[in-house]
C-alpha cells in the first residue's frame, strides 16, 4: 500500500564558513520533520524555493508542511521592522506564502510548525508580534533553546477543536523555541491553544480544508507529539 506524500517547503540558509562553498545559499529542512512524518507512515519530499510550476509540484503531494525558520519579513503584515526583529528572507517568505495559497486552493491539508504557524496567519491577513516581549504579559521565556527537546511550559488547548481531538483538551507540556508570536488572528481562523501568559500557541482554520498551526516544535519532542503528525497524515491520505 502506497504512503501519502507530504511536501515540506524548503527554507533558504547561508552555507556556514566551514563549507567548501560558503558564499552560496542552500535549501534545507530539519531531519526531525522527516523522521516524525515517516514514523506516521508518510513519504516526504522537499520543495525548493521556486516560482515555476508550484501547482505541478503540489499535484504530486497529498499534504503540505510549513516548517520553522527565520523571522518573517514585517512588511508582509504591514509593519515597519522593529529592532527586536531578526533577519528575514523575503524571497523565502513570498515563495512559502504562494505555496500555502496554492495548496489551500487545491484542498490539501496543511500543518504549520512555529514559523510555519506564523506564516499561515500572515498569509491569511493576520499579524505578528515581532518579539514576544512586545506583548503586555510575557512572564514566560518563550525562546527556551536549552530545552529544545523537552517541556518548557504548559499550553491550554480549547475544547471542541481539531487540536483537542488530536492531543486532548486542557493542559499539555510543550517546548518553546520562538521569539515571535501571533498578535491578531487571521479571519476564518481561531486560536485553539494559549500559554499561561496568554501567548497564542495554536490556530486552525474554521472553514475550508484542514489547516492547523502550532507554535511549538513537535518534531523535536518525544512520542507524545506523534498523534499530531499521524492525524495530519491520515487527513492527507483520505
Amino acid at each position: 500500500m502506497s504512503r501519502p506524500i507530504i511536501a515540506i517547503g524548503g527554507t533558504y540558509e547561508q552555507a556556514p564558513p566551514t563549507s567548501a562553498f560558503p558564499s552560496l545559499r542552500r535549501i534545507f529542512t530539519n531531519e526531525g520533520y522527516v523522521s516524525k512524518l515517516e514514523q506516521s507512515r508518510a513519504s516526504v519530499i522537499l520543495i525548493p524555493n521556486t516560482g515555476v510550476n508550484i501547482d505541478a509540484l503540489l499535484s504530486l503531494c497529498d499534504g503540505l508542511l510549513l516548517s520553522g525558520g527565520p523571522d518573517i519579513e514585517p512588511s508582509l503584515y504591514h509593519q515597519e521592522r522593529h529592532p527586536s526583529c531578526g533577519k528575514s528572507d523575503a524571497e523565502s517568505d513570498m515563495f512559502q506564502i504562494a505555496l500555502y495559497h496554492a495548496a489551500k486552493k487545491m484542498g490539501k491539508p496543511i500543518l504549520g510548525i512555529c514559523r510555519g504557524c506564523q506564516l499561515i496567519n500572515v498569509a491569511e491577513g493576520g499579524t505578528l508580534f515581532q518579539d514576544y516581549t512586545m506583548r503586555e504579559d510575557h512572564h514566560i521565556a518563550h525562546p527556551d533553546l536549552e530545552h529544545f527537546d523537552q517541556v518548557s511550559h504548559l499550553v491550554i488547548i480549547q475544547k471542541n477543536t481539531k487540536l483537542a481531538s488530536i492531543l486532548g483538551s486542557g493542559e499539555i507540556g510543550v517546548n518553546s523555541l520562538h521569539h515571535q508570536c501571533i498578535d491578531a488572528v487571521a479571519p476564518d481562523f481561531q486560536c485553539t491553544a494559549r500559554s499561561n501568559d496568554g501567548c497564542i500557541e495554536a490556530i486552525e482554520c474554521t472553514t475550508g480544508p484542514w489547516i492547523l498551526g502550532v507554535q511549538w516544535h513537535p518534531e523535536s519532542m518525544a512520542e507524545e507529539m506523534i498523534p499530531l503528525f499521524k492525524a495530519f497524515v491520515e487527513v492527507a491520505e483520505a
